[in-house]
Protein backbone atom coordinates (compact mmCIF):
# COMPACT_ATOMS: atom_id res chain seq x y z
CA UNK A 1 0.00 0.00 0.00
CA UNK A 2 1.23 3.29 -0.64
CA UNK A 3 0.88 6.16 1.72
CA UNK A 4 0.20 9.74 0.21
CA UNK A 5 2.78 12.43 2.16
CA UNK A 6 1.57 15.92 2.67
CA UNK A 7 3.44 18.36 3.51
CA UNK A 8 2.92 22.26 4.60
CA UNK A 9 5.03 24.10 1.29
CA UNK A 10 2.32 22.40 -1.23
CA UNK A 11 0.76 25.06 -3.67
CA UNK A 12 -2.86 25.35 -3.67
CA UNK A 13 -5.36 27.35 -2.69
CA UNK A 14 -6.41 27.67 0.81
CA UNK A 15 -9.84 27.90 2.08
CA UNK A 16 -10.48 31.89 2.56
CA UNK A 17 -8.67 32.31 -1.06
CA UNK A 18 -12.06 30.31 -2.98
CA UNK A 19 -14.40 32.30 0.00
CA UNK A 20 -12.86 35.70 -1.51
CA UNK A 21 -12.86 34.33 -5.05
CA UNK A 22 -17.15 33.06 -4.66
CA UNK A 23 -17.55 36.74 -3.03
CA UNK A 24 -16.30 38.52 -5.62
CA UNK A 25 -18.06 35.87 -8.20
CA UNK A 26 -21.37 36.37 -6.25
CA UNK A 27 -21.21 40.33 -6.41
CA UNK A 28 -20.59 40.21 -9.77
CA UNK A 29 -23.80 38.34 -10.92
CA UNK A 30 -25.58 40.23 -8.33
CA UNK A 31 -24.44 43.19 -10.08
CA UNK A 32 -25.87 41.66 -13.56
CA UNK A 33 -28.86 40.59 -12.37
CA UNK A 34 -29.59 44.17 -11.56
CA UNK A 35 -28.74 45.88 -14.71
CA UNK A 36 -30.60 42.60 -16.60
CA UNK A 37 -33.88 43.75 -14.45
CA UNK A 38 -33.71 47.26 -15.80
CA UNK A 39 -33.04 46.70 -19.47
CA UNK A 40 -36.32 44.19 -19.41
CA UNK A 41 -37.62 46.93 -17.56
CA UNK A 42 -37.06 50.11 -20.55
CA UNK A 43 -37.64 47.14 -22.79
CA UNK A 44 -41.61 46.83 -21.51
CA UNK A 45 -41.82 50.57 -21.45
CA UNK A 46 -40.47 50.84 -24.80
CA UNK A 47 -42.92 48.24 -25.92
CA UNK A 48 -46.27 50.09 -24.13
CA UNK A 49 -45.06 53.57 -25.59
CA UNK A 50 -45.56 51.46 -29.28
CA UNK A 51 -48.59 49.80 -28.93
CA UNK A 52 -49.83 53.21 -27.16
CA UNK A 53 -48.68 54.93 -30.61
CA UNK A 54 -50.45 52.38 -32.75
CA UNK A 55 -54.17 53.20 -30.92
CA UNK A 56 -53.34 57.25 -30.92
CA UNK A 57 -53.26 56.39 -34.90
CA UNK A 58 -56.23 55.16 -35.07
CA UNK A 59 -57.98 57.94 -32.55
CA UNK A 60 -56.10 60.57 -34.88
CA UNK A 61 -57.85 59.02 -37.80
CA UNK A 62 -61.33 58.94 -36.19
CA UNK A 63 -61.04 62.32 -35.02
CA UNK A 64 -60.13 63.01 -38.77
CA UNK A 65 -63.16 61.67 -40.06
CA UNK A 66 -65.81 62.53 -37.74
CA UNK A 67 -64.79 65.60 -35.83
CA UNK A 68 -64.43 63.54 -32.43
CA UNK A 69 -63.05 60.95 -31.00
CA UNK A 70 -64.85 57.58 -30.58
CA UNK A 71 -66.41 57.37 -27.19
CA UNK A 72 -67.90 53.81 -27.21
CA UNK A 73 -65.82 50.31 -27.24
CA UNK A 74 -67.69 49.91 -30.37
CA UNK A 75 -66.40 53.11 -31.52
CA UNK A 76 -62.94 52.35 -31.07
CA UNK A 77 -63.25 48.86 -32.28
CA UNK A 78 -64.29 50.52 -35.58
CA UNK A 79 -61.74 53.35 -35.19
CA UNK A 80 -58.82 50.45 -35.39
CA UNK A 81 -57.77 49.73 -31.65
CA UNK A 82 -57.75 46.04 -30.22
CA UNK A 83 -59.59 46.31 -26.71
CA UNK A 84 -57.84 43.43 -25.82
CA UNK A 85 -54.71 43.62 -26.12
CA UNK A 86 -52.88 43.88 -23.00
CA UNK A 87 -50.22 45.81 -22.45
CA UNK A 88 -46.32 44.33 -21.27
CA UNK A 89 -47.41 43.53 -17.88
CA UNK A 90 -50.24 41.66 -18.69
CA UNK A 91 -53.02 44.52 -18.00
CA UNK A 92 -55.12 45.82 -20.56
CA UNK A 93 -54.74 49.48 -21.59
CA UNK A 94 -57.20 52.31 -20.02
CA UNK A 95 -58.71 54.49 -22.82
CA UNK A 96 -60.96 57.66 -21.48
CA UNK A 97 -62.13 60.05 -23.76
CA UNK A 98 -64.09 63.35 -22.46
CA UNK A 99 -67.35 63.32 -23.26
CA UNK A 100 -67.43 66.18 -25.35
CA UNK A 101 -64.66 63.79 -27.59
CA UNK A 102 -62.17 66.85 -27.95
CA UNK A 103 -59.38 64.66 -25.97
CA UNK A 104 -58.48 61.40 -24.94
CA UNK A 105 -56.05 59.23 -22.87
CA UNK A 106 -54.52 55.67 -22.82
CA UNK A 107 -52.58 54.41 -20.56
CA UNK A 108 -50.99 51.27 -18.82
CA UNK A 109 -52.25 50.37 -15.41
CA UNK A 110 -49.31 48.82 -13.67
CA UNK A 111 -47.87 51.34 -11.31
CA UNK A 112 -45.38 49.15 -9.89
CA UNK A 113 -42.60 50.15 -11.64
CA UNK A 114 -40.78 53.51 -11.94
CA UNK A 115 -42.18 55.33 -8.43
CA UNK A 116 -45.73 54.82 -9.24
CA UNK A 117 -45.24 56.16 -12.87
CA UNK A 118 -47.28 55.13 -16.26
CA UNK A 119 -46.82 54.85 -19.98
CA UNK A 120 -49.65 57.82 -21.19
CA UNK A 121 -50.65 58.84 -24.36
CA UNK A 122 -53.16 61.40 -24.73
CA UNK A 123 -54.42 63.70 -27.88
CA UNK A 124 -56.83 66.64 -28.17
CA UNK A 125 -58.26 68.11 -31.47
CA UNK A 126 -56.95 65.60 -33.58
CA UNK A 127 -53.21 65.52 -32.44
CA UNK A 128 -51.97 63.31 -30.30
CA UNK A 129 -48.40 63.48 -28.23
CA UNK A 130 -45.87 61.26 -28.00
CA UNK A 131 -46.77 58.35 -25.27
CA UNK A 132 -44.55 58.87 -22.19
CA UNK A 133 -44.09 58.29 -18.66
CA UNK A 134 -46.98 60.17 -16.02
CA UNK A 135 -47.72 59.96 -13.17
CA UNK A 136 -50.42 57.83 -11.66
CA UNK A 137 -53.99 59.28 -12.20
CA UNK A 138 -55.84 59.22 -8.15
Amino acid sequence: MYKTRFSLNENGFTLMEMIVVLMIIGLLISCGISFYDGYIENAKIVKAKSQISVMQGGMDSWYAEHGCYPQTAEEQMLAGLDLEVEDPWGVLYQIAVEPAGTAYSIWTTNIVFHQNKVVIGSGRNGRSDEPALGDVFE
